[in-house]
């Protein structure tokens, strides 16, 4: 990290390879624990809203010193998520059910619950933010500079 009065800049060496050795690379993108729903589902779009989802996950950690969604396989992460971020409604994501349909998965009917419970010390103002960086419709997350 390298900061100064106005800036803060964060790296990620996560997806770093060697270019040099004929090595196979897997489809498998980001850490499980931060995976936006979208990519735990199989879509193969990586661009902002799925960095913007990361972010919320790691917002909520820097404030309870614990991942949000600390899941051991990609079904087991889907589910962790679903059971603070409730049920994707198919309506708010309408490719949330071809996802779904695609890796045979039946979604559980989780209700919604409050992000507070999870990440009691922040602010209204960063609950709010992180709810709106972790919404199921990759379409609805803010944009880097409406962030900041």
């Amino acid at each position: 990290m390298i900061q100064n009065k106005t800036t803060v800049k964060l790296g990620d060496f996560g997806l770093v390879k060697e270019i040099r050795q004929p090595t196979p690379f897997t489809e498998y993108v980001s850490t499980r624990w931060y995976r936006a729903p979208e990519n735990i589902l199989g879509s193969r779009s990586y661009n902002y809203p799925v960095d913007v989802f990361a972010l919320g996950c790691i917002m909520a950690e820097l404030y309870t010193f614990k991942p949000l969604f600390p899941g051991s396989s990609e079904m087991d992460q889907f589910e962790k998520v679903s059971r603070i971020l409730g049920k994707p409604n198919y309506e708010d994501w309408p490719d949330a059910k071809r996802l779904a349909d695609r890796k045979m998965l039946v979604m559980a009917d989780h209700p919604k619950l409050p992000l507070q419970n999870f990440v009691p010390r922040a602010s209204t103002e960063a609950l709010s933010l992180m709810e709106w960086m972790m919404q199921y419709n990759p379409k609805k997350r803010p944009k880097p500079y409406q962030i900041l």
